[in-house]
């Protein structure tokens, strides 16, 4: 039993050592909103998927504007659409609870 349960961890250490950081930013994010939104586990995966689309978009960026001024404003304009992908996922009544989380976060630091 505890071989099995050891190699229960081994597996799972692995698996999450495996992810890039793209992919732990969008499971963290995702496991955030799932838990302060209560959201649904298709909802949880759709806002890990809209997650995981804009950090490929962001990624050639890095590499193709390093060191440049037009990389914050190229990165900015990706970060304007999260809020519209998000609401095409969420129920109205959860993106409005979203919005207002996220205004309590940027602005009452």
């Amino acid at each position: 039993m505890k071989i099995l349960l050891t190699i229960g961890i081994v597996f799972l250490t692995l698996s999450v050592c495996a992810q890039s950081p793209g992919e732990q930013v969008a499971a963290k994010i995702a496991k955030k909103m799932k838990d302060s939104l209560a959201l649904t586990e298709e909802q949880r995966v759709a806002i890990y998927d809209i997650n995981m689309q804009m950090h490929n978009k962001k990624m050639p960026l890095f590499i193709k504007y390093k060191g440049t001024d037009s990389l914050r404003i190229l990165l900015q304009r990706i970060e304007n659409s999260r809020d519209t992908l998000y609401s095409a996922v969420l129920p109205p009544e959860k993106y409005l609870l979203y919005k207002q989380k996220k205004t309590v976060l940027v602005y009452d630091k």
